[in-house]
Protein backbone atom coordinates (compact mmCIF):
# COMPACT_ATOMS: atom_id res chain seq x y z
CA UNK A 1 0.00 0.00 0.00
CA UNK A 2 1.32 3.61 -0.81
CA UNK A 3 -0.05 6.85 0.40
CA UNK A 4 -0.03 10.19 -0.81
CA UNK A 5 1.34 13.16 1.76
CA UNK A 6 3.49 16.41 1.42
CA UNK A 7 7.23 16.17 1.34
CA UNK A 8 8.83 16.35 3.72
CA UNK A 9 6.14 16.43 6.65
CA UNK A 10 7.48 20.03 8.40
CA UNK A 11 7.16 21.66 5.53
CA UNK A 12 4.36 24.11 6.46
CA UNK A 13 2.46 26.46 4.19
CA UNK A 14 4.10 29.22 4.91
CA UNK A 15 7.02 28.33 3.30
CA UNK A 16 5.02 27.94 0.10
CA UNK A 17 6.36 30.00 -3.03
CA UNK A 18 4.45 30.06 -6.67
CA UNK A 19 6.05 28.38 -9.40
CA UNK A 20 5.49 27.11 -12.61
CA UNK A 21 6.25 23.96 -12.37
CA UNK A 22 3.37 21.26 -11.69
CA UNK A 23 2.21 20.87 -7.67
CA UNK A 24 2.84 17.22 -7.61
CA UNK A 25 6.91 17.92 -8.77
CA UNK A 26 7.36 20.36 -5.58
CA UNK A 27 4.91 18.52 -2.74
CA UNK A 28 3.61 14.67 -3.55
CA UNK A 29 5.70 11.93 -3.06
CA UNK A 30 4.34 8.50 -3.17
CA UNK A 31 5.91 6.93 -0.25
CA UNK A 32 5.50 3.41 1.07
CA UNK A 33 3.32 3.33 4.55
CA UNK A 34 5.96 0.92 6.11
CA UNK A 35 8.31 4.20 6.12
CA UNK A 36 6.18 5.94 8.38
CA UNK A 37 7.48 3.78 11.03
CA UNK A 38 11.17 5.27 10.37
CA UNK A 39 10.40 8.16 9.39
CA UNK A 40 13.71 9.96 11.55
CA UNK A 41 16.90 8.66 12.43
CA UNK A 42 19.92 10.18 13.71
CA UNK A 43 23.51 9.22 14.08
CA UNK A 44 25.32 8.71 17.41
CA UNK A 45 27.80 11.68 16.35
CA UNK A 46 29.34 14.69 18.81
CA UNK A 47 26.27 16.91 18.95
CA UNK A 48 29.01 19.98 19.38
CA UNK A 49 30.33 19.13 16.11
CA UNK A 50 27.59 17.98 13.75
CA UNK A 51 24.53 16.63 13.63
CA UNK A 52 22.47 14.62 10.99
CA UNK A 53 19.21 13.09 10.51
CA UNK A 54 17.35 11.90 8.01
CA UNK A 55 13.92 12.53 6.43
CA UNK A 56 11.61 10.86 4.19
CA UNK A 57 14.68 9.98 2.24
CA UNK A 58 16.41 13.42 2.26
CA UNK A 59 19.26 13.17 5.02
CA UNK A 60 20.36 16.70 6.64
CA UNK A 61 23.48 17.34 7.73
CA UNK A 62 23.87 20.39 10.05
CA UNK A 63 27.72 21.48 10.76
CA UNK A 64 28.88 23.10 14.72
CA UNK A 65 25.11 22.55 15.96
CA UNK A 66 23.74 25.62 18.07
CA UNK A 67 27.89 26.14 18.99
CA UNK A 68 28.60 29.67 17.82
CA UNK A 69 32.00 29.23 19.64
CA UNK A 70 32.85 26.35 16.87
CA UNK A 71 32.46 27.94 13.23
CA UNK A 72 35.65 27.41 11.61
CA UNK A 73 36.43 24.02 10.03
CA UNK A 74 39.28 21.56 12.27
CA UNK A 75 40.34 17.88 12.26
CA UNK A 76 37.32 17.30 14.83
CA UNK A 77 34.86 18.53 12.16
CA UNK A 78 36.38 17.05 9.25
CA UNK A 79 36.68 13.23 10.52
CA UNK A 80 32.83 13.59 11.63
CA UNK A 81 31.46 14.99 8.11
CA UNK A 82 33.80 12.20 6.41
CA UNK A 83 31.99 9.70 8.51
CA UNK A 84 28.38 11.11 8.24
CA UNK A 85 29.07 11.34 4.21
CA UNK A 86 30.27 7.93 3.72
CA UNK A 87 27.38 6.14 6.07
CA UNK A 88 25.08 8.55 3.27
CA UNK A 89 26.81 7.49 -0.05
CA UNK A 90 26.13 3.99 0.83
CA UNK A 91 22.59 4.17 2.19
CA UNK A 92 19.97 2.96 -0.20
CA UNK A 93 17.11 4.44 1.78
CA UNK A 94 18.98 8.10 1.43
CA UNK A 95 18.30 10.19 -2.22
CA UNK A 96 19.97 13.12 -1.32
CA UNK A 97 22.11 15.14 0.98
CA UNK A 98 21.88 18.79 2.54
CA UNK A 99 24.81 20.05 4.30
CA UNK A 100 24.07 23.25 6.12
CA UNK A 101 25.35 25.59 8.96
CA UNK A 102 24.28 25.00 12.99
CA UNK A 103 25.57 28.42 14.16
CA UNK A 104 23.29 31.50 13.26
CA UNK A 105 25.04 33.30 10.77
CA UNK A 106 27.69 31.05 9.66
CA UNK A 107 27.61 28.04 7.09
CA UNK A 108 31.85 27.43 7.88
CA UNK A 109 33.80 30.21 8.82
CA UNK A 110 36.76 28.68 7.39
CA UNK A 111 39.46 26.69 8.28
CA UNK A 112 40.90 27.33 11.73
CA UNK A 113 43.68 29.66 11.04
CA UNK A 114 45.23 28.90 15.09
CA UNK A 115 45.01 24.64 13.59
CA UNK A 116 46.60 25.99 10.57
CA UNK A 117 49.63 28.13 12.31
CA UNK A 118 50.31 24.51 14.57
CA UNK A 119 50.50 22.73 11.63
CA UNK A 120 52.54 25.32 9.85
CA UNK A 121 54.90 25.66 12.66
CA UNK A 122 55.35 22.19 13.53
CA UNK A 123 55.95 20.97 9.41
CA UNK A 124 58.61 24.16 9.84
CA UNK A 125 60.67 22.77 12.42
CA UNK A 126 60.68 19.43 10.37
CA UNK A 127 62.57 20.73 7.73
CA UNK A 128 60.31 19.18 5.63
CA UNK A 129 60.19 20.54 2.05
CA UNK A 130 57.60 20.37 -0.79
CA UNK A 131 58.60 20.50 -4.59
CA UNK A 132 56.30 20.38 -6.87
CA UNK A 133 56.64 17.07 -8.07
CA UNK A 134 56.17 15.89 -3.91
CA UNK A 135 53.23 13.14 -4.15
CA UNK A 136 49.72 13.97 -2.85
CA UNK A 137 48.36 12.67 0.16
CA UNK A 138 44.54 13.72 0.37
CA UNK A 139 43.85 14.44 4.35
CA UNK A 140 40.29 14.29 6.06
CA UNK A 141 39.02 17.24 4.29
CA UNK A 142 40.20 15.92 0.96
CA UNK A 143 38.15 12.61 1.51
CA UNK A 144 34.70 14.61 2.62
CA UNK A 145 34.87 16.39 -0.95
CA UNK A 146 35.90 13.53 -2.87
CA UNK A 147 32.37 11.82 -1.00
CA UNK A 148 30.31 15.27 -2.12
CA UNK A 149 31.56 14.36 -6.11
CA UNK A 150 31.45 10.89 -6.33
CA UNK A 151 28.64 9.25 -4.07
CA UNK A 152 25.77 8.68 -6.59
CA UNK A 153 23.27 11.20 -5.12
CA UNK A 154 22.78 14.89 -5.56
CA UNK A 155 24.66 16.84 -2.55
CA UNK A 156 23.45 20.47 -1.74
CA UNK A 157 24.98 23.56 -0.06
CA UNK A 158 22.27 25.26 2.09
CA UNK A 159 24.62 28.38 3.32
CA UNK A 160 23.45 29.99 5.64
CA UNK A 161 25.63 32.18 6.65
CA UNK A 162 29.75 32.93 6.38
CA UNK A 163 31.27 31.14 3.73
CA UNK A 164 34.87 31.74 3.11
CA UNK A 165 38.35 29.59 2.00
CA UNK A 166 38.00 26.02 3.14
CA UNK A 167 33.77 26.19 4.30
CA UNK A 168 33.63 27.94 0.33
CA UNK A 169 35.90 25.03 -1.28
CA UNK A 170 33.63 22.37 0.02
CA UNK A 171 30.84 24.41 -0.94
CA UNK A 172 32.27 23.91 -4.35
CA UNK A 173 32.31 20.23 -4.20
CA UNK A 174 28.83 20.49 -3.75
CA UNK A 175 26.76 19.49 -6.63
CA UNK A 176 24.46 22.45 -6.06
CA UNK A 177 24.35 25.94 -3.56
CA UNK A 178 21.58 27.70 -2.36
CA UNK A 179 22.50 30.68 -0.77
CA UNK A 180 19.91 32.63 2.02
CA UNK A 181 20.17 36.68 1.45
CA UNK A 182 22.12 38.34 4.54
CA UNK A 183 24.69 40.85 5.45
CA UNK A 184 27.89 37.81 5.11
CA UNK A 185 30.59 37.12 2.72
CA UNK A 186 31.01 34.02 0.26
CA UNK A 187 34.83 33.26 -1.47
CA UNK A 188 38.37 32.81 -1.21
CA UNK A 189 40.52 35.66 0.15
CA UNK A 190 43.51 33.07 1.08
CA UNK A 191 45.59 35.50 -0.52
CA UNK A 192 45.13 38.38 2.01
CA UNK A 193 46.82 35.59 4.65
CA UNK A 194 50.12 34.87 1.66
CA UNK A 195 48.66 31.94 0.75
CA UNK A 196 46.35 30.18 -2.18
CA UNK A 197 42.82 27.94 -1.72
CA UNK A 198 44.92 25.15 -0.55
CA UNK A 199 41.51 22.39 -0.36
CA UNK A 200 40.30 22.40 -4.19
CA UNK A 201 39.68 26.18 -5.14
CA UNK A 202 42.37 27.17 -7.25
CA UNK A 203 41.15 23.81 -9.29
CA UNK A 204 37.11 23.77 -8.89
CA UNK A 205 36.20 27.29 -9.02
CA UNK A 206 37.43 27.69 -12.79
CA UNK A 207 35.90 24.60 -13.54
CA UNK A 208 32.76 26.71 -11.95
CA UNK A 209 32.61 29.97 -12.76
CA UNK A 210 35.68 29.96 -16.02
CA UNK A 211 39.60 30.39 -15.94
CA UNK A 212 39.23 34.48 -16.30
CA UNK A 213 36.56 35.36 -13.31
CA UNK A 214 38.22 32.49 -10.89
CA UNK A 215 41.07 34.63 -11.85
CA UNK A 216 39.85 37.48 -10.82
CA UNK A 217 38.32 36.49 -8.03
CA UNK A 218 41.28 34.37 -6.31
CA UNK A 219 43.77 37.12 -6.77
CA UNK A 220 41.75 39.98 -5.72
CA UNK A 221 40.91 37.68 -2.35
CA UNK A 222 37.62 39.93 -1.81
CA UNK A 223 34.80 37.48 -0.97
CA UNK A 224 31.13 38.44 -2.69
CA UNK A 225 27.89 38.75 -0.93
CA UNK A 226 25.42 36.31 -1.57
CA UNK A 227 23.40 38.46 -4.09
CA UNK A 228 26.73 38.66 -6.21
CA UNK A 229 27.87 35.45 -5.77
CA UNK A 230 24.60 34.28 -7.62
CA UNK A 231 25.21 36.87 -10.17
CA UNK A 232 28.84 35.65 -10.97
CA UNK A 233 27.57 31.80 -10.27
CA UNK A 234 29.90 31.14 -7.49
CA UNK A 235 26.57 30.02 -6.01
CA UNK A 236 23.36 28.66 -8.28
CA UNK A 237 20.67 30.60 -6.41
CA UNK A 238 20.58 33.69 -3.60
CA UNK A 239 17.21 33.24 -1.60
CA UNK A 240 15.00 35.84 0.41
CA UNK A 241 14.26 32.84 2.64
CA UNK A 242 15.78 30.31 4.55
CA UNK A 243 18.56 28.74 2.46
CA UNK A 244 17.32 25.43 4.02
CA UNK A 245 14.06 25.25 3.12
CA UNK A 246 15.28 26.51 -0.83
CA UNK A 247 17.82 23.11 -0.60
CA UNK A 248 14.70 20.80 0.91
CA UNK A 249 12.33 21.61 -1.58
CA UNK A 250 14.79 20.93 -4.54
CA UNK A 251 15.97 17.87 -2.47
CA UNK A 252 11.99 16.85 -2.24
CA UNK A 253 12.22 17.16 -5.92
CA UNK A 254 15.26 15.37 -6.60
CA UNK A 255 14.21 12.53 -4.30
CA UNK A 256 11.08 12.16 -6.45
CA UNK A 257 13.50 10.84 -9.77
CA UNK A 258 14.26 7.48 -9.70
CA UNK A 259 17.96 7.07 -8.06
CA UNK A 260 19.10 5.48 -11.44
CA UNK A 261 18.20 8.18 -13.61
CA UNK A 262 20.21 11.07 -11.09
CA UNK A 263 22.67 9.38 -10.53
CA UNK A 264 23.95 8.89 -14.16
CA UNK A 265 23.16 12.20 -14.86
CA UNK A 266 25.78 13.07 -11.95
CA UNK A 267 28.18 10.70 -13.33
CA UNK A 268 27.95 12.08 -16.91
CA UNK A 269 27.86 15.95 -16.07
CA UNK A 270 30.40 15.68 -13.29
CA UNK A 271 33.10 13.96 -15.89
CA UNK A 272 32.10 15.52 -18.81
CA UNK A 273 35.21 17.67 -19.27
CA UNK A 274 37.30 15.23 -18.07
CA UNK A 275 36.92 12.62 -20.96
CA UNK A 276 37.02 13.13 -24.83
CA UNK A 277 33.51 14.39 -26.31
CA UNK A 278 33.61 11.16 -28.52
CA UNK A 279 33.87 8.96 -24.79
CA UNK A 280 31.14 11.04 -23.40
CA UNK A 281 28.67 10.58 -26.03
CA UNK A 282 28.90 7.30 -26.58
CA UNK A 283 28.76 6.82 -22.42
CA UNK A 284 25.69 9.11 -22.12
CA UNK A 285 23.87 6.55 -24.86
CA UNK A 286 24.74 3.46 -23.54
CA UNK A 287 23.11 4.99 -20.14
CA UNK A 288 20.30 6.37 -21.45
CA UNK A 289 19.31 3.22 -23.24
CA UNK A 290 20.05 1.07 -19.79
CA UNK A 291 17.51 3.68 -18.27
CA UNK A 292 15.24 3.38 -21.10
CA UNK A 293 14.15 -0.42 -20.90
CA UNK A 294 14.33 -0.37 -17.20
CA UNK A 295 10.58 -0.56 -15.26
CA UNK A 296 10.78 2.43 -13.54
CA UNK A 297 11.29 4.37 -16.86
CA UNK A 298 8.97 2.84 -18.57
CA UNK A 299 6.26 3.11 -16.05
CA UNK A 300 6.90 7.19 -16.03
CA UNK A 301 7.13 7.16 -20.14
CA UNK A 302 3.14 5.24 -20.20
CA UNK A 303 2.06 7.43 -17.67
CA UNK A 304 2.73 10.58 -19.13
CA UNK A 305 1.99 9.07 -22.89
CA UNK A 306 -1.36 8.80 -21.28
CA UNK A 307 -1.47 12.41 -20.55
CA UNK A 308 -1.35 13.43 -24.32
CA UNK A 309 -0.18 16.93 -23.39
CA UNK A 310 0.49 19.41 -25.80
CA UNK A 311 0.00 23.01 -24.58
CA UNK A 312 3.80 25.15 -25.49
CA UNK A 313 3.62 25.87 -21.84
CA UNK A 314 3.47 22.38 -20.22
CA UNK A 315 6.83 20.07 -19.93
CA UNK A 316 6.91 17.12 -19.54
CA UNK A 317 4.55 15.72 -16.71
CA UNK A 318 3.93 12.68 -14.74
CA UNK A 319 1.37 11.09 -12.84
CA UNK A 320 2.56 10.59 -9.18
CA UNK A 321 -0.20 8.04 -8.47
CA UNK A 322 0.47 5.90 -11.43
CA UNK A 323 4.39 5.89 -11.63
CA UNK A 324 7.17 4.62 -9.75
CA UNK A 325 9.81 6.52 -8.08
CA UNK A 326 11.63 3.33 -8.77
Amino acid sequence: MAILEPCPKWWHLRHWRPSSKPLSFLWLRLRPAASLASEKRRLPLNADVLTTSVTDGIAVVRLRLGSARRIYFDDEMGDALTEALEGFAGDPNVRVVVVTGGAPGYFVRHFSITSLVRLAESLRASGREWPENATYNGGFFDKAMALCESMPKPVIAAISGTCLAGGFEFALSCDLRIAEDGEYLIGLPEVNLGLLPGAGGTQRLPRTIGTPAALMHILMGAPVSPREAARQGLVHETVSGKALDRAMEIACRLSSYTPEAVAHIKRLVRNATEMPLAQGLALERNLFLRLCISEPALARMRSNEGTNITSPSRSIEVETRSASRG
